[in-house]
């Protein structure tokens, strides 16, 4: 037969939990809505079984209610979403969760994905590729950052020139040109785009 014990005591713990005291004197904590929903009170009996169920339930909806809150404040992917979750559950149940808001339509990594390259590529001026790597390490699937970065039209060498017109770059000497073409390899750009990009500042400036 399973051992049973008992619930001896109940209370109040931060944010919106309870600190539950066991008979064999361990300690759980569950939050309130899933024991004020479950048939226990002071003095209930339980299992093993039914203490395990319980705590399942209250990590699933914390995770749930950790979920909906933080995507009340900002948008994240589902691989930022699953690991902001940590704190509130394990990695199976923050991964479940993540995948279930996805269902729900509150997290869509394709529109995000675009979002964050308009900002990559049209704000500061990153190349594809380095667009693309930022991307992936927010989660986001490489076929779908790849796709994102060529949807809004992103072409490396006007953002190099953005990005040196930006920095108020000029080519006043040779020690200066190879100071341009040093910033724009850290950048990310290639040695295409750098080398033609400095031929086009180059014209530009000799225009004036």
């Amino acid at each position: 037969m399973e051992n049973t014990f008992t619930v001896e005591t109940i209370a109040v713990r931060r944010g919106q939990l309870y600190l539950v005291t066991l008979s064999d004197g361990r300690e759980v904590e569950v939050d309130r809505r899933t024991w004020d929903e479950s048939p226990y009170r002071a003095n209930s009996a339980l299992t093993e079984e039914s203490l395990s169920a319980l705590l399942s339930l209250s990590e699933e909806n914390r995770a749930r209610d950790r979920a909906l809150y933080l995507l009340s404040r900002r948008d994240y992917t589902k691989k930022e979403l699953s690991e902001k979750l940590r704190k509130a559950a394990g990695r199976e149940v923050c991964a479940a969760t993540a995948e279930r808001m996805e269902e729900l339509g509150l997290v869509d990594d394709e529109s995000l994905a675009v979002r964050y390259a308009r900002e990559y590529c049209l704000v500061r001026h990153y190349p594809k590729r380095r667009a693309v790597q930022k991307l992936r390490e927010k989660g986001i699937d490489r076929d779908v950052a790849a796709e994102a970065v060529e949807k809004i039209g992103a072409d490396d060498l006007q953002a190099a020139l953005a990005f040196l017109d930006k920095k108020c770059y000029t080519q006043k000497d040779e020690q200066n040109r190879r100071k341009i073409a040093d910033a724009l390899a850290r950048y990310g750009f290639d040695y295409d785009t750098v080398r033609t990009a400095l031929r086009q500042t180059e014209q530009e400036e000799e225009s004036c």
